[in-house]
């Protein structure tokens, strides 16, 4: 609830009228924290690992993103997951791991049994598809991503939790890529959203926590 504050703040700017009240109204009626999608890290004491992996091809465009989104899952998983006995391996244990093996490995399972690890359960994302400027269009930029989230039982190897995810950033539409500080921007924005959509996989959440506010709105279009 509290990160709704600040967009409930940056709408009173961009909303007037009918739109403000409407807004606030819904907001209002669904400021609850609903469950989680998989309950499997509210309960009982578990160590979990955050591992990022990518089948994208695209490498000019992912740079450092599934990195960046993995150390993101970790912080939100860390700090929003109801349960006190959960502990999260920190980020830095698994970019060593996936360093030293030049991020070559088999299954998620096997990352989380190395004894420097040594988790129970690895929340493991899949990049298949990831995009900010359009192939088509180059001029125009909007985040496009495809990653499958897989939450893993080390010991056995088996899949507690499996979901693909499909995030477009901004929603509505692209954008022209008239400031060479828009794409950076985006890229930032875009990395944050994906990452709060796998972790609210995992932990209770305010659902529109997870609907962004159009670019109009963080006016990317002024950059």
């Amino acid at each position: 609830m509290k990160k709704l504050i600040p967009l409930l703040l940056l709408f009173a700017v961009t909303c007037t009228g009918c739109q403000w009240a409407l807004l606030t109204g819904a907001l209002m009626i669904n400021g609850r924290d609903e469950p989680p999608q998989f309950d499997i890290l509210l309960k009982g004491d578990k160590r979990v690992a955050v591992v990022p992996r990518t089948m994208s091809s695209n490498g000019f465009e992912l740079q450092n993103s599934p990195l960046e989104i993995a150390r993101l899952v970790n912080h939100l998983l860390d700090t929003k997951v109801t349960n006190k006995k959960l502990r999260v391996v920190e980020q830095s244990k698994v970019e060593k791991w996936l360093d030293n093996c030049d991020n070559n490995f088999d299954t998620f399972a096997e990352v989380g049994r190395d004894k420097s690890i040594n988790a129970d359960i690895v929340i493991g994302f899949t990049i298949v598809g990831f995009q900010i400027r359009d192939p088509q269009n180059p001029y125009m930029v909007q985040g496009k991503c495809q990653v499958q989230v897989e939450a893993v039982e080390v010991a056995t190897g088996r899949i507690l939790a499996s979901e693909t995810l499909r995030v477009i950033y901004p929603p509505s539409t692209p954008l022209h890529a008239t400031n060479p500080n828009m794409e950076p921007q985006l890229r930032r924005e875009f990395v944050g959203v994906i990452a709060e959509h796998i972790a609210a996989l995992f932990h209770p959440h305010v659902p529109y926590e997870l609907q962004r506010i159009d670019a109009d709105s963080i006016n990317l279009h002024r950059l």
